[in-house]
């Protein structure tokens, strides 16, 4: 029998059962065909990439080869701005590959900037989550000069990306951070268990490291600052009850979105295609488009 996350579960305890934790946290191990779904993400990028020709691609936003980011103007002056931070565990992956989450944004008229980082293990964890703030300050201050918009800022992220947005509001009030709204998809908010997987292999963290990057264990983001949870409905029980419990934390009222069937990498078709049967949650969030969806 798998043993999933359970919040308190100690770090020996943790270490004691690597081939269920493997099982729970590596989507890789869980999803059949797991390249199947990269290539057709990779491909609807490429489509979006044909679609908004306006793209301004690799802006700079610090001095590593890899803090960049690709831009796709909605084109109007008051536009609001959505900034997505993917996935890959803080060791893989690429901007390019998540194009797509513009395409259907766009054309209802929201800016959106596709953001990349350094990946461990060249930096770690806590490097990366500071690089990622240093990269919400740099869209909110050159918003204008980039032809995004004046309108609110929020964010979105996926897998490691969930983390990233919840440690960009952990311990903020509103008048604190520049970010308007935010959505974690499929994240890991108590990074603990990872240190008994493959995972950490590339990430390098002890149990301090661990704790101090864990969301769960930092002061609860802005009440005043929508929040939104999602999780595939096909996840490992270790990815639900980490939202649950971060849900739990952070005082959220919403239930967490959970489209039925989804697994760690088609959930984000889901949340922001136009088809998606989420997609309404991430249109909601930046205030435009379809609100049906939850």
């Amino acid at each position: 029998m798998r043993t999933p996350y359970r919040r308190g579960t100690g770090i020996d305890e943790a270490m004691s059962d690597h081939e269920s934790l493997e099982y729970e946290y590596n989507p890789r191990v869980t999803v059949p065909a797991f390249a199947r779904y990269f290539e057709r993400l990779q491909a609807l990028s490429e489509e979006t990439r044909r679609r908004l020709p306006e793209r301004i691609g690799d802006v700079a936003y610090g001095d590593g080869p890899l803090q960049t980011m690709d831009c796709f103007p909605a084109g109007a002056d008051d536009a609001p701005v959505h900034a997505f931070f993917h996935g890959g565990y803080w060791r893989s992956q690429d901007k390019r590959d998540y194009a797509f989450v513009a395409r259907d944004l766009v054309p209802r008229g929201v800016s959106v900037v596709v953001v990349n980082y350094e990946l461990c293990p060249a930096v770690s964890v806590a490097g990366i989550n500071a690089m990622c703030a240093d990269a919400v300050r740099f869209i909110h201050d050159n918003a204008a000069r980039l032809g995004l918009g004046s309108g609110p800022l929020t964010v979105s992220g996926h897998s490691a990306g969930g983390q990233i947005v919840a440690r960009l509001l952990a311990g903020r009030t509103a008048g604190e951070t520049p970010i308007a709204g935010a959505l974690a998809i499929s994240g890991v908010f108590d990074l603990a268990p990872l240190i008994a997987t493959s995972i950490n292999d590339a990430l390098g963290l002890d149990e301090a490291a661990a704790r101090a990057c864990s969301p769960l264990y930092e002061l609860p983001p802005p009440a005043d600052v929508p929040l939104r949870l999602a999780v595939g409905g096909a996840e490992t029980a270790a990815f639900h009850e980490q939202s649950e419990a971060y849900r739990r934390h952070a005082g959220i009222d919403a239930p967490v979105t959970t489209p039925p069937g989804r697994n760690h990498f088609d959930v984000l078709e889901a949340l922001f295609l136009a088809d998606g049967e989420a997609f309404g949650v991430t249109a909601g969030l930046a205030g435009v488009g379809d609100h049906s969806s939850s």
